[in-house]
């Protein structure tokens, strides 16, 4: 891949499956110390937590999960990515904004995972898997959804592409929504919390109180944030915590993030995580190459 403006995305949660990191693991004995330095700071067994689907699937453990191998699919690139001279644009969605700036070097591993740790901490105040739900809606084609039918427990929490939203809230009040607003084909994510909407609110405030003591450097590359657009390195290092806070109770403008980030002259765009979900959505008229490093052997091809 030669270009001058290179993007790399990093996915968030949902993006999970049970047996991440096992293949690097075995095979390299750097990834394993990192699996045991992360149990270490986390006070459990990562990769024996991981077999549990149902738990994984839980924030407090999902988040921690896919930092961790997305941090080891960072540390197999960076500097063969960085070795090639492109101008480098990041953006991760929702969890993935972490991803983003640990590549950036904002944190070191140790403390970037603390902080994911918090993150999930926090926001498993209110994940309840009976009380709350998030679907994707792929719309009708032309159908243009109205802010006005959101509210009374159903948050849009995602606006992905001109063709996929998430939404979210109350089980029950979901149901009813889906009854009411045939909008098109809903599907059911693998999360646990109505992450991205005012339900989230006291564990943001939760999350900037865990997060005080830790100390960002300013980022080495441009990270443009999915709430508000806003690139970290036009704002102060000092900014960033309160950044990632109002981050876990804004909607994800992650088709937006996109265009932004295209605005930008991308050339090509790199996803790096568990699972290859963010290259479906850049817009069909985008020429330039996609490459998806989600496993070792991508991570071999690429290197």
């Amino acid at each position: 891949m030669s270009n001058k403006n290179l993007s790399i995305l990093f996915t968030g949660q949902g993006s999970q499956f049970p047996e991440m990191g096992i293949e690097f693991a075995s095979e390299f004995s750097w990834v394993r110390e990192r699996y045991q330095q992360s149990s270490d700071i986390l006070g459990y067994d990562v990769l024996k937590k991981q077999e549990n689907p149902d738990l994984l699937n839980l924030t407090e453990y999902s988040q921690p999960s896919i930092f961790i191998y997305s941090s080891i699919l960072i540390d197999f690139m960076r500097d063969k990515i960085k070795s090639s001279g492109s101008n480098i644009i990041l953006a991760g969605h929702s969890l993935g904004e972490y991803s983003a700036l640990y590549f950036a070097n904002s944190l070191i591993f140790e403390d970037m995972l603390r902080v994911v740790k918090f993150r999930g901490e926090a926001m498993s105040i209110v994940s309840d898997p009976a009380k709350y739900m998030m679907y994707a809606i792929l719309k009708k084609e032309d159908q243009i959804i109205d802010n006005s039918i959101f509210g009374n427990g159903v948050y849009l929490a995602n606006l992905n592409s001109d063709k996929q939203v998430v939404i979210c809230g109350l089980r029950d009040e979901l149901e009813n929504f889906k009854t009411k607003h045939p909008l098109g084909k809903y599907i059911p994510l693998n999360v646990s919390a109505p992450f991205h909407s005012e339900l989230m609110i006291d564990s943001s405030n939760l999350f900037e109180k865990k997060i005080r003591n830790i100390v960002f450097k300013d980022v080495e590359s441009d990270v443009i944030s999915n709430h508000m657009l806003i690139n970290y390195k036009n704002i102060s290092k000092n900014e960033y915590s309160s950044q990632l806070k109002v981050q876990i109770h804004s909607p994800v403008m992650w088709s937006d993030t996109t265009q932004k980030i295209i605005s930008m002259n991308a050339d090509n765009f790199i996803e790096i995580g568990p699972k290859k979900t963010l290259l479906n959505f850049i817009p069909k008229s985008f020429a330039g190459e996609k490459i998806a490093i989600t496993n070792k052997e991508e991570v071999e091809n690429y290197v």
